[in-house]
C-alpha cells in the first residue's frame, strides 16, 4: 500500500518538510510531527457543490451531492494538520477561510510550459475554427460540450457559415462521438494538443461549475489561441476582459464574443498576443517556483 511506503520512508529518513499533493493524499501525512504543506489546489467543497447543482443527470447529481456533504465535514478539518495549505486562486482561499479561518493559506497558482505551448510562426489570419479541448470522459467537460453544441454554436454558425467546431481530447463517450458531422469534428485521443491550440481561432470554454484554475486555458493562452469563457472559467488567471480574453455569462454572450473573434482579425490578434504575454509573466513554471520557494521557507522557519 502507498501508506506503507510513506510510513517506511518517514521512519528511515529525517525529512525537513513533507508535501501532500491534493486533498486525497493528506491522510498519509496528517499524523506526523514534521513540517507539512498541503497543496490542495482548489476548494473541493465548492467544486462538488457547483457540480451537483449543474448536473442534469440524476445519477451524477446524487453522487456529487453525496460527495459534497462528506467534504463539508472533511475538508475544514484535514487542513488543521498542516502548517500551510496552498490554493491556486484567491476565490478558493476565500472559500476555505469561510469553512475554517484558523489555518494559514497561501496562493500558489498553476503554471504551464511556455516553451512547449507557444505562438506558432504562421499567419494568424489563416486560423478559422473554434476549439474545445480536454478529457472527454470528465462530466464537467461533457456538460460544457452539450452547452456549446446545443446553445452556443447554433448562434455562431448562421453568422460565420464556414466555421467548424472541433472537439479534441481523450476517451470521448458514445454521445460525444455521435456529434461528429460536417460542421462538428470529433478528434479522439489526440497525442498532442499543441497543434490544435496553435491552429484554432477561438478556444471556447463555457464553464459553469468547479473551482481552482483551468489549466487548459493556460495552455490555450500560451499558444496564442484567443479564449472565450465565463467569469468562473477565468478565475485564478488575472486576465482583463477585452484585453487578454473575452468573457460572457450566457450562451448569447459567449456566442457574440466568439463571433467577434471570428470576424475581427485585429481584435483576435490583440487577444492572442496579450494572452500569451500574461501567461509568460504570471504562469510560467519559473514564476511558480519562485512563489513555492517563499512558501517553503516560511513553513520551515516558522516556530
Amino acid at each position: 500500500m502507498f501508506k506503507d511506503t510513506v510510513d517506511k520512508l518517514i521512519g528511515e529518513r529525517n525529512f525537513d518538510i513533507a508535501f501532500a499533493f491534493f486533498m486525497r493524499t493528506a491522510e498519509y501525512l496528517k499524523n506526523y510531527k514534521i513540517k507539512k504543506i498541503l497543496m490542495a489546489e482548489d476548494c473541493r467543497t465548492v467544486y462538488q457543490e457547483r457540480s451537483y447543482k449543474n448536473s442534469k443527470n440524476i445519477f451524477q447529481k446524487f453522487v456529487r451531492w453525496w460527495e459534497f456533504n462528506r467534504l463539508k465535514a472533511y475538508e475544514p478539518e484535514i487542513v488543521n494538520h498542516f502548517d500551510i495549505t496552498t490554493l491556486v486562486s484567491e476565490n478558493d482561499i476565500k472559500s476555505m477561510q469561510e469553512q475554517n479561518p484558523n489555518v494559514k493559506y497561501r496562493l500558489l497558482t498553476n503554471g504551464t510550459d511556455i516553451n512547449k505551448f507557444r505562438i506558432p510562426d504562421d499567419d494568424f489570419s489563416s486560423r478559422k475554427d473554434i476549439l474545445f479541448a480536454g478529457k472527454l470522459d470528465i462530466w464537467a467537460n461533457v456538460i460544457m460540450i452539450r452547452d456549446i453544441v446545443k446553445n452556443v454554436f447554433p448562434l455562431v454558425k448562421p453568422e460565420v457559415k464556414d466555421c467548424i467546431l472541433n472537439i479534441a481530447g481523450s476517451k470521448p463517450s458514445s454521445y460525444i462521438n455521435s456529434l461528429h458531422s460536417d460542421t462538428i469534428k470529433i478528434h479522439p485521443d489526440v497525442p498532442d494538443m499543441v497543434t490544435y491550440l496553435q491552429g484554432s481561432r477561438v478556444f471556447i470554454h463555457p464553464h459553469t461549475g468547479g473551482s481552482g484554475i483551468q489549466n487548459k486555458l493556460l495552455e490555450a493562452m500560451a499558444c496564442g489561441c484567443p479564449v472565450v469563457t465565463t467569469p468562473t472559467g477565468i478565475q485564478g488567471i488575472h486576465a482583463t476582459n477585452g484585453e487578454d480574453v473575452l468573457i460572457g455569462e450566457t450562451a448569447e454572450e459567449l456566442a457574440k464574443q466568439t463571433i467577434r473573434l471570428l470576424e475581427d482579425d485585429e481584435l483576435a490578434m490583440k487577444i492572442s498576443k496579450n494572452g500569451r504575454i500574461l501567461i509568460e509573466k504570471t504562469h510560467s513554471w519559473e514564476s511558480v517556483f519562485v512563489a513555492l520557494d517563499e512558501i517553503i521557507n516560511e513553513a520551515i522557519n516558522e516556530e
